[in-house]
């Protein structure tokens, strides 16, 4: 898959944008993690983590079940643990299920705890 590079004039989809951002966080950066529904094997619905799991792993590419409240509910655990979730919700409908956990924990968690803790999920 062509990637577009700083200094290449190539032109590139959004789809391999995300793709080489994701894979260049993941090697970057241990802490992050990528969880979300069909991102591993598969690749996404959109084919954006295409290979991203084979080249870090399971435990850092991690596939969910059809659970958008529990695996948003699961970030919030690991950004308290110090890692850094890149959440995929396959559709912007998807939202909806894990509303409570991204309006309640995730955007609210800094505040409840005077700063003490980050909650760095993307």
């Amino acid at each position: 898959m062509p990637r577009g590079r700083p200094g290449n004039a190539e032109p590139v989809t959004l789809v391999e944008a995300v793709d080489a951002a994701l894979e260049a966080e993941l090697a970057a950066d241990p802490r992050v993690v990528l969880i979300g529904e069909d991102i591993g094997r598969t690749g996404g619905v959109f084919r954006a983590t295409a290979g991203l799991q084979a080249r870090f792993g399971d435990k850092r590419v991690i596939d969910t079940p059809a659970c958008e409240a529990g695996f948003v509910g699961a970030s919030v655990g690991m950004c308290l643990a110090g890692l850094r979730p890149v959440i995929e919700l396959q559709f912007d409908s998807f939202s909806y299920p894990a509303f409570e956990q991204i309006v309640c924990h995730v955007a609210r968690y800094r505040w409840r705890t005077a700063g003490a803790a980050e909650m760095t999920a993307v």
